[in-house]
This record gives structure tokens, sequence and C-alpha cells, in this order.
């Protein structure tokens, strides 16, 4: 295994179940001021990253340093709480082991420190040591729904030799094609090429 530091974008695979209305995210750290110590918990799933050249890394981020900065605060019955998390698309540093997997697999980072990448003004920040993110349920992220094709018009084909099917007749004029009795043969037409018609 060899160190390595990695800077890249969460790719849309994987996220935690509990990812809240502000996006899907795989790792989340939480702090309330009622909580004994240690305050901060966080809850985290395998990922992957995609650095800028393409190259996809599997992260397992449940030995690492980890700082998130705060993005939520709010207060409830007296008590602080804040949240902080990883999301889908953010860029971050991890440090940590590399590992070379098969040739189907990406290869593995076991991360030593995540941080994101730009954290000016962000203000406060959750630092969790090595060790302590539990691992949270996780799901796939659906990918949208391709576009429904346009509707296609119906044609109809003639057999060979044939005349086109009759066309299908709505409820009011079959009920009128009842009470008129039994169609008529059709009259034939004079050849248009002036050729008299035999006669029979």
């Amino acid at each position: 295994m060899t160190q390595t530091t990695v800077t890249g974008r969460v790719r849309a695979t994987l996220r935690l179940k509990a990812g809240g209305a502000d996006g899907a995210h795989v790792v989340a750290t939480s702090w309330a001021s009622d909580r004994s110590f240690p305050r901060t918990t966080g809850a985290a799933v395998p990922f992957e990253l995609e650095t800028g050249d393409g190259t996809i890394y599997r992260v397992d981020p449940f030995e690492a340093l980890v700082a998130l900065p705060v993005r939520q605060r709010n207060l409830r019955a007296g008590v602080r709480h804040e949240a902080a998390w990883i999301a889908v698309a953010d860029e971050i540093t991890v440090e940590g082991e590399l590992e070379r997997a098969g040739r189907a697999r990406a290869p593995a980072l076991r991360a030593r420190r995540i941080a994101l990448t730009n954290t000016e003004g962000a203000g406060a920040l959750h630092r969790l040591p090595p060790r302590t993110l539990q691992r949270g349920d996780s799901e796939k992220i659906e990918a949208p729904a391709p576009l429904a094709p346009p509707p296609v018009a119906t044609v109809a084909a003639a057999p060979v030799g044939g005349e086109l099917p009759a066309p299908v007749a709505d409820e009011a004029s079959s009920s009128n094609d009842a009470t008129d009795g039994p169609r008529r043969p059709k009259k034939k037409r004079p050849d248009s090429s002036g050729t008299p018609t035999p006669v029979q």
C-alpha cells in the first residue's frame, strides 16, 4: 500500500438513507448542546471519488480523521443543533493508503483524512477522530429517467396485391349501417386509358 493524496468530486452512486432535503450525503455529522461527551456524531457510507483526469477511486472513510464545515444550525426547545456533511458533487481532498484492485474494480483508497477542498468562509468545523464514523444505511442513487420518446403515428400497410383494410367505424356510424341493410356492390368505372372494359 502506498500513501497518496487525491482531490476530486464525489460521484452520484451511493448515499446515506437519511440524506435530508439538502442533497445526497455520503458523510454526515451532527452536534447537539445537550449531548454528553463526545457530542459530535457521524455516519458514512463507502463512496466513489472522481479526479479531474477521470480516475475513479473507491473511498473507505471509516478510519479517517474527518473535518466538515457546519452547513446548518437551528434551535429547538432550547437545544442548539448543528449539521455538517459531504454531499454528492462536493470537491474533497482525501489522504490515505492506496490499494490496487483487480482489472474490473476501481482502486481502493483507505482514507486517513477527509476534508472539503474549499472551506473559505465556512466558519465552524465538525472534527471527528478516526474510527468514530458509524456505518450508515446506504441506498443507490437512481439515475434520472430518460425522456419519453415522442408519440409515433400509426401507419397501416396494405397487403401485397390487396386493398387497404377498411377503417374502423365509430359506434354511431356502425349503428346506422345496421339499419341501412347490406351494402351495395361498387360500380366499376371505365378505364382511364380509353380501352373499353370487357362485357360480362
